[in-house]
């Protein structure tokens, strides 16, 4: 049989081809990788700048459609709040900011609610991450242990209501599943890189534009801040300087 001209897969190729085709798998999965990065529950007088921020640590775009936040209600271990995230695209190596005040809070991605004091102050209580296939994929008890929510041993940070600090994953982004390893307390940044220390190191990420264009998108977003926040529509967010 004259075989030129024509493609064929050697066996012997066969286990080099499957091993790169789960390779290109797990790597895709992998690089999938949103985290609970910073939470501010506790501020002093009345909690009014309640934030949680996440923060895609994985090498693509994720659409963070059917993702959600749950908070869990220590003393019984029940949901006393969920958070959908449907409707929004994270982009690799960005944040995103769930409030309740984007006046008091920089960088506020999603206005969910108009509540205030929306975050349990322990002691102990949690957040956890799902993704759209209902896996829980990051955790935070605070205050205390709250099993299954406390991933390794529980931290010893808490948050303040006489100090401006949140916890925060310390160096940023970084996740070693151990929540005393990773989360300790920092100053206020939601929407930019953790930072040690307390206070209030916000800075909003507004790009220079020339002043007649300025003029413009200022007077298109009154417009459009209105719908952004009742219809909550399909956008990707990328907070790149």
């Amino acid at each position: 049989m004259n075989l030129s001209g024509k493609r064929f897969t050697s066996a012997k190729n066969i286990p080099a081809i499957i091993a790169f085709s789960l390779s290109a798998i797990i790597s895709s999965s992998a690089s999938a990788a949103i985290l609970i990065n910073e939470v501010d529950y506790d501020q002093p007088g009345s909690d009014t700048a309640e934030f949680i921020e996440l923060f895609n640590n994985g090498n693509s775009s994720t659409s963070l459609d059917g993702y959600r936040i749950d908070l869990i209600n220590g003393s019984n271990s029940r949901v006393y709040r969920q958070i959908d995230l449907s409707g929004f695209t994270l982009q690799s190596k960005n944040y995103f900011v769930v409030c309740n005040d984007p006046s008091q809070v920089a960088n506020c991605n999603d206005v969910f609610t108009s509540s205030t004091g929306w975050i349990q102050n322990g002691a102990p209580d949690a957040l956890a991450l799902y993704d759209n296939e209902n896996n829980r994929i990051d955790s935070l008890a605070y205050e205390g242990t709250l099993s299954p929510f406390t991933e390794t041993a529980a931290t010893n940070a808490k948050d303040s209501n006489t100090v401006i600090t949140s916890l925060s994953r310390l160096p940023d982004g970084t996740d070693s599943n151990n929540n005393q390893t990773d989360f300790n307390l920092g100053c206020l940044t939601p929407g930019t890189a953790n930072i040690a220390g307390t206070g209030n190191c916000s800075t909003n990420k507004v790009s220079a534009v020339p002043l007649p264009a300025a003029i413009w998108l200022f007077a298109s977003g009154l417009l459009g801040l209105t719908g952004i926040n009742r219809a909550r529509p399909y956008h990707s967010v990328n907070t790149s300087s």
